[in-house]
């Protein structure tokens, strides 16, 4: 299937944005719309109402980095990951899937609220897997993804962070690997893979030490995620910061980020794994 034939962006008449437009858009009611197209997202109508947007101004001396995804980023504090460079903002939506940040998207798109955000990354897809969403399908939700920003966003950046793999669960991190090898096909000028799966392995192992639980991170695999992000952005942006803890150590065709040298080994083969799980 073509990427964008079935585009929610296209659906709902989302109109392509520059940063020159002066006047946003008038939200209209294709979000209500959508949530009654999709039976298996509960939406909470207070807030749909009241929506929370983030507070982008035009900055001529610092970028602006938009990210968005599921409750993976829970522990990812925007604070720490404002530079002298970017200035930074977090939202996440637990239980979110793919189509629920592209819905978020479209609200935000259309009311004007991302027309200064230069880069917006995303990082979601952990939740599909959990729902047993075949690999077409959330390749081909990550491709609609895609479209929208693209077509309504020309000028902004998007970054697609890579499902992180799961410490005990051998069956999804199948899922999970296919998935992400498949991501680094629509990667383009616009549009960068970011792949974070050496960072999360230990020799070819989930590492524990960065996991809560088998799906979210704990702060060190927070710090490691945000490392990441951070470093793609300056390298997509060509920004050079000498002085940031976020300085880029990485260059390669395909964007990846540091290698994790975990501290403590004590409990790291505490569960068995197959090892072969990433070839």
């Amino acid at each position: 299937m073509t990427p964008g034939t079935y585009s929610n962006a296209v659906k709902s008449g989302l109109q392509c944005r520059t940063r020159q437009s002066s006047t946003p858009n008038t939200p209209g009611p294709f979000l209500r719309q959508r949530c009654e197209q999709i039976p298996n997202v509960e939406y909470d109508e207070r807030k749909l109402e009241r929506p929370k947007f983030p507070l982008f101004q035009r900055n001529n001396d610092k970028k602006n980095l938009y990210l968005i995804g599921s409750s993976t980023l829970k522990r990812m504090s925007a604070t720490k990951m404002t530079t002298d460079n970017i200035t930074t903002k977090v939202k996440t939506i637990r239980g979110g899937r793919i189509r629920d940040i592209e819905d978020c998207l479209i609200e935000y798109i259309s009311g004007g609220k991302l027309d200064y955000v230069d880069v917006i990354a995303v990082h979601v897809g952990t939740n599909n897997v959990s729902d047993r969403d075949s690999v077409h399908t959330i390749i081909n939700d990550y491709r609609n993804l895609i479209y929208t920003v693209k077509q309504s966003l020309p000028e902004t950046q998007l970054i697609i962070s890579s499902i992180l793999p799961r410490p005990t669960d051998y069956k999804s991190n199948q899922i999970i690997s296919e998935v992400n090898q498949q991501l680094l096909t629509v990667e383009d000028n616009q549009v960068k893979i970011l792949d974070n799966t050496l960072d999360f392995l230990y020799g070819n192992r989930p590492n524990q030490l960065l996991f809560k639980d088998h799906v979210h991170t704990n702060v060190d695999g927070a710090k490691v995620l945000s490392h990441n992000i951070i470093s793609c952005v300056n390298m997509m942006l060509r920004l050079y910061d000498s002085n940031s803890q976020f300085e880029p150590n990485f260059y390669s065709e395909r964007i990846t980020g540091r290698r994790y040298v975990p501290l403590k080994t004590t409990n790291q083969h505490q569960h068995s794994f197959r090892p072969n799980v990433w070839n």
